[in-house]
């Protein structure tokens, strides 16, 4: 039986003059947990400070103190401090979820890494060492893919399919205008990398996945 992880109320955040409470992982899971996923690229555990823009204060400006941090791939700091919901208690208590969270995250870092970095206001560009994660909109962005998109996509068995799909539910943006960015780009690299990643994520959890068969056969022909 897994090991349950104690997420634990925290208090140190700070936006404007308001005092926010979130939860945090608690320090003493924090080793276990970083050899845990040891594989996935984290190197360990710290704590510290940060300041800036992010999901866990609806992209407000605020400042965390000595918040419990995933050292990973050497210069990035991932803090474990979330948004008091239900997608952040399912990230420890499923077991391939944080799997998924690595995936998700590595996708962004090299497709379109200013959203998933906090950066300080007034900063125009992401710093070269010791750069944090927004590890709140990751487990957000997580949760619609495996939450809310997980089992229709499970079930898709072409392409078409989640065309029609997305049309409606918008899990890929094109970067579009209006309702041309619902329409998912067949010729688009980034829409076809993202899809890819996005099934492989759901492939954690519905192991039988005809639609990524799918496309590994008209990618192979």
């Amino acid at each position: 039986m897994a090991e349950t992880v104690k997420l634990e109320r925290f208090d140190r955040i700070l936006s404007g003059y308001e005092k926010l409470t979130e939860i945090a992982v608690s320090i003493s899971d924090c080793s276990r947990l970083s050899q845990k996923y040891r594989h996935l690229g984290v190197q360990g555990y710290r704590l510290g400070d940060y300041r800036g823009v992010s999901y866990l204060n609806r992209y407000l400006n605020c400042s965390v103190q000595q918040a419990p941090m995933f050292i990973y791939k050497r210069h990035y700091l991932i803090p474990l401090v979330f948004r008091k919901s239900e997608d952040s208690f399912r990230l420890f208590e499923e077991t391939t979820r944080m799997t998924g969270f690595f995936y998700l995250l590595d996708w962004y870092l090299e497709n379109d890494p200013k959203k998933v970095v906090v950066i300080e206001p007034g900063i125009q560009k992401i710093q070269s060492k010791e750069i944090v994660i927004d590890s709140a909109f990751l487990s957000f962005r997580l949760s619609e893919i495996l939450d809310g998109a997980g089992f229709p996509i499970s079930e898709f068995t072409d392409l078409e399919e989640f065309m029609d799909w997305n049309r409606v539910n918008r899990l890929i943006d094109n970067g579009g205008i209006g309702r041309h960015s619902r329409i998912f780009d067949i010729e688009n690299p980034r829409n076809l990398s993202e899809l890819k990643v996005i099934l492989e994520i759901i492939q954690l959890k519905y192991s039988a996945l005809p639609l990524l068969n799918y496309l590994e056969v008209v990618h192979a022909n």
